[in-house]
């Protein structure tokens, strides 16, 4: 028995109907609920400590002094990709720390600041500065999907130029982690995926403004500029390439000011930012590839 015209045109609209919120439920966007994602942490950071699991900030001290370590690294990508936030925004986390004060038994988070995804094991990168002079119970990351994490070992810090590679303990099915691309031209696009004043994975785009020395004749190293947006809570987030490769990471900023003729104003009108960026070139000497 044929179909009728109309049941053959209502067959074709249904089976459009379902294309068509199939395409909308693949392209509708990832709402980030920040509530949810600070909820519980500090307590869930503090029963891993408490549970032996983390490391304090004393013990970490003594592995600051290492400067290289032997990893296997994930291949460089290689083709733009359609949706870079979607794809690399796995790759990012939060990192924290925990400690108690002598006013109440609750355990509290000592600032927040943003890690990203070296090995599928569980080695990953931020700031040096995240963990220096720090006095806390432990360190421990969460990714996205509410994986929280303790810091378990400094493999290698370079204190000048901003960076600290360490390793948190597996997670079952692993990691997702990002590939160190290659430095990236002036004026080439630069995207940061980040967590600015708690307001997580919150996405940026810019472009590479120049490559300069510090500032700080103590410091031996230099920076990448960038003109994406980034705010605290930013420091260690991966800058990356149009294919999802690391070429840089976000370190600090300084805001430039017009000085002043009036002396209740020293400082004068704000007129730009500079936004620091530690260039991949710094974090890839750190790491011999057991791949290469």
């Amino acid at each position: 028995m044929s179909l009728s015209l109309v049941g053959l045109v209502a067959l074709c609209i249904g089976a459009v109907s379902v294309s068509a919120r199939e395409a909308v439920a693949q392209h509708a966007p990832v709402i980030i609920n920040d509530r949810e994602l600070i909820d519980g942490l500090a307590n869930k950071l503090g029963e891993i400590t408490l549970k032996h699991k983390g490391i304090s900030s004393d013990d970490l001290k003594s592995q600051f002094a290492r400067t290289e370590t032997t990893l296997a690294l994930l291949k460089k990508k290689q083709g733009v990709l359609d949706d870079l936030y979607g794809s690399s925004m796995n790759s990012v986390g939060m990192i924290s720390s925990v400690y108690k004060c002598d006013k109440c038994p609750d355990w509290h988070l000592k600032g927040m600041a943003t890690c990203w995804v070296l090995t599928d094991d569980g080695v990953m990168v931020s700031n040096y500065h995240i963990f220096k002079d720090k006095e806390v119970a432990s360190f421990g990351i969460q990714t996205r999907d509410g994986h929280v994490a303790p810091v378990i070992e400094i493999l290698a810090t370079d204190k000048d130029a901003d960076i600290c590679i360490f390793r948190v303990t597996k997670k079952e099915g692993g990691y997702q982690p990002l590939a160190m691309g290659n430095a990236q031209k002036v004026g080439g696009n630069a995207h940061i995926i980040a967590h600015p004043d708690r307001r997580y994975y919150t996405y940026t785009s810019g472009k590479v403004s120049r490559y300069y020395y510090s500032r700080n004749k103590a410091r031996k190293c230099y920076y990448m500029g960038v003109t994406a947006d980034y705010a605290r809570g930013s420091s260690g987030g991966p800058v990356m390439d149009d294919e999802g490769n690391v070429i840089g990471m976000v370190a600090s900023t300084n805001s430039i000011y017009y000085p002043s003729k009036d002396k209740k104003d020293p400082k004068g009108n704000f007129q730009m930012t500079i936004k620091n960026c530690v260039p991949v070139d710094a974090i890839r000497k750190m790491v011999k590839n057991s791949n290469s």
